[in-house]
């Protein structure tokens, strides 16, 4: 058996909180997970006729033999254990006591909400998600992941889906709805659920769907919530705002597994899926509850719905985060046309806070489309998880990043580089570099922008943060210093090199050498410091010091500085030649 997704989740929730309850369907793997999430535990599986009489005969003798924890699997059968296992976490006094298991959705929910508030977490697992499903090795195919389903025992044990899923069926029937709603008409209850296969993907009318099934439209809604009591059915919200539109108010029906909803409209094998006129609404409903899951196996409720209004335009599933919605357009073709993303690109200009848009379609392909993904069913979970990450990432770093920088400061270095570093750059590009490259066979100029201490004045270059030129200087500010937490400090000061590289001496009579000259300025909270070096060895005639007070009344020197430049490194060729 593979490791399911929420077992990460499981295991955090259980060191933070005294009893973690795990619900979902009948064979969705609840038991197996929690038993191979926690092998050291006690396991009591209620459902056992003996162990119900005396959990419910003697609670306090029943937990008193399950030592310092237990797995209590099935705990609906004997709700009355929940009052005792809250004194029991109250008295010990620590996490990591319980693990409950449950089948029904809401009944349990709510004698939960009463006797552990506070005092458990709430996990709900469903069938396999996509890639749990690759995992167990089983098919690919669109068509045989419509026929099949995610119920993990079919592909564990290699089970014909449509006999596995007929038996669950028929014992659901038998055990589950007799007990959860009082149900006698079974023949009518077995034709209602049938209906409602048929009607996936589809906008619930209860009248119509009653009057189908013969039964009125009382009992359709007191059985649509048995279905969902017990992890057969649920329905998805239309999203609802003040925008000025006419938008629909009835909730879309979906199955929690979308096997047993095909099962259940009487497909045989894969390979009707193909033609059926129900292959759209069961690929809608695969990709819908593959969302679901994502939701729940990270330990979240996923807030779905999806977008229709009176004229007819429609969002298949929007996924709304605390951070914004991504917008899903769902399609079983394998073929990608331009509606889909005409539609998206309506439906965001008319709800609020749309930051993601994709289309989740039939084909094995992924592509990427301007500002929306195209992707395979089999990618929607990583998608999701991908939209969730960058919606985080994005609120982390707005609340890291430092203060908007200090109009003075980037204005100051703005100055600074106009009026100094630019024209002494103009100076030497002029006439002595071209005049220097001609001794030599190559030539190259490098720039670098870095924060922190250099020791350029030794020769020494920082690791480059960025290789810019002159002319892009506008492009250098926006990237590095006209942001967020920028500041003229004396701790990190930004500092500017240029270094100019000639290889391969020219000179008659001579062999090749190399010659390399650097000059920099480093910026620092009341001054600059500018220095220059030919082969490493410094200029000291070139280095200055400049406060920004007296910047704009000083003249960079670059007269100075080309000379200083120019001597030096005909110093240093003559001294080399000389050799």
């Amino acid at each position: 058996m593979i490791e399911r997704e929420i077992t990460t989740c499981l295991t955090r929730l259980f060191r933070q909180y005294p009893i973690v309850t795990v619900t979902g369907p009948r064979q969705s793997g609840k038991t197996t997970l929690c038993r191979s999430t926690f092998p050291d535990l006690e396991f009591a599986n209620l459902e056992a006729p003996d162990l119900r009489d005396f959990a419910e005969s003697d609670p306090r003798g029943f937990l008193s033999q399950l030592g310092e924890g237990a797995i209590l699997d099935e705990i609906q059968h004997v709700p009355q254990l929940l009052s005792y296992l809250q004194v029991l976490a109250d008295e010990k006094g620590r996490n990591g006591l319980f693990v409950l298991t449950g089948s029904e959705q809401f009944k349990l929910s709510d004698a939960i909400s009463q006797s552990l508030a506070g005092r458990t977490a709430l996990l709900r697992l469903l069938p396999l998600s996509m890639a749990e499903r690759r995992r167990m090795g089983a098919s690919e195919d669109v068509d045989d992941i419509l026929f099949s389903g995610f119920y993990p025992r079919i592909f564990d044990q290699g089970l014909d889906p449509r006999q596995a899923l007929g038996d669950y069926f028929e014992t659901y029937v038998e055990r589950d709805v007799r007990r959860l709603g009082g149900i006698r008409n079974l023949p009518a209850f077995r034709r209602f659920v049938r209906l409602c296969a048929g009607r996936v993907g589809q906008l619930v009318n209860v009248t119509a769907l009653g009057s189908d099934a013969g039964v009125s439209h009382t009992t359709a809604r007191e059985w649509l919530a048995v279905l969902e009591r017990s992890y057969i059915i649920f329905p998805m919200r239309p999203y609802y705002a003040n925008i000025r539109r006419r938008l629909v108010k009835s909730p879309k029906l979906y199955f929690f597994d979308v096997g047993l909803a095909s099962y259940l409209i009487g497909i045989e094998n894969a390979g009707q899926i193909a033609t059926h006129p129900l292959r759209g609404a069961l690929f809608e409903n695969a990709a819908i509850v593959e969302a679901l899951k994502h939701g729940f196996n990270r330990g979240h409720q996923p807030d779905l719905s999806f977008f229709r209004d009176a004229r007819g335009l429609e969002c298949d599933l929007l996924y709304r985060t605390g951070r914004g919605i991504g917008a899903i357009e769902i399609k079983s073709g394998s073929t990608v046309v331009s509606d889909y993303f005409r539609s998206l690109n309506r439906i965001a200009e008319l709800v609020p806070d749309v930051t993601f848009k994709a289309v989740v379609y039939g084909g094995e392909a992924r592509q990427s489309r301007s500002d929306c993904e195209v992707v395979p069913l089999a990618d929607l979970g990583g998608v999701l998880n991908r939209f969730e990450v960058e919606q985080e990432l994005a609120a982390f770093v707005e609340e890291k990043k430092g203060s908007e920088p200090p109009d003075n400061d980037v204005r100051t270095l703005d100055t600074a580089y106009a009026e100094h570093v630019q024209p002494t750059l103009e100076g030497l590009a002029t006439a002595l570099i071209p005049s220097v490259a001609g001794l030599f066979r190559t030539y190259a100029m490098l720039s670098m922008i870095a924060f922190g201490q250099g020791h350029f004045t030794k020769g020494g270059l920082p690791s480059a943060e960025w290789n810019f030129q002159m002319r892009h200087w506008g492009d250098t500010k926006q990237r590095f210093i006209d942001r967020p937490g920028f500041k003229l400090r004396d701790g990190l000061p930004l500092g500017l090199w240029y270094k100019y590289e000639f290889r391969s001496y020219t000179g008659a009579g001579r062999a090749d050498f190399d010659l390399v000259l650097s000059i920099a300025w480093q910026f620092f909270g009341k001054h600059f410091e500018r220095a220059a070096t030919v082969n490493g060895k410094p200029v000291s005639a070139l280095d200055s010091t400049t406060t920004y007070r007296e910047m704009e009344d000083s003249n960079a020197g670059v007269d100075l500085v080309v000379a200083g430049v120019g001597e030096a490194v005909m110093t240093q060729i003559q001294m080399l030649s000389s050799r």
